[in-house]
């Protein structure tokens, strides 16, 4: 049985994540960057994911959640939110992201992280 914040990061790496064929085509890294950003939103405690997950609007297949098909993206998804709430956020504290082939309005008062997989990464502006 899974832990509610294991199914609820589990979901948002299944339908944040890029599949075809009932596999993963995001890289290992981009599903480990998208959990690490759930936790650092849910401020690393498992008992605030399955909010942030759910909170509106912000992840767009919550909107309208497609089904979840058992199949190798899905027990890729399992492992990866077991395995990201107990490894450190290699982010650098990212709580935004955004697939490469979109360009959203919200990203220009924000720092970016880096790109991992096939997402760009970012922070809040740090003030100096």
């Amino acid at each position: 049985m899974l832990e509610s914040f294991v199914l609820c990061m589990a979901l948002n790496v299944y339908h944040e994540g890029d599949k075809r064929d009932g596999q993963m085509v995001e890289p290992i890294d981009g599903l480990f960057a998208i959990a690490q950003t759930t936790l650092n939103r849910a401020q690393r405690d498992p008992d605030k994911v399955c909010a942030v997950v759910q909170a509106k609007s912000q992840f767009s297949w919550t909107l309208k959640p497609p089904p979840v098909e058992q199949n190798p993206a899905w027990d890729t998804a399992q492992r990866v939110a077991r395995l990201s709430y107990y490894m450190a956020d290699f982010t650098g504290g990212a709580v935004y992201y955004h697939a490469l082939y979109v360009s959203p309005y919200w990203k220009a008062n924000l720092e970016v992280l880096g790109q991992w997989g096939n997402h760009i990464f970012y922070r809040h502006k740090v003030k100096r």
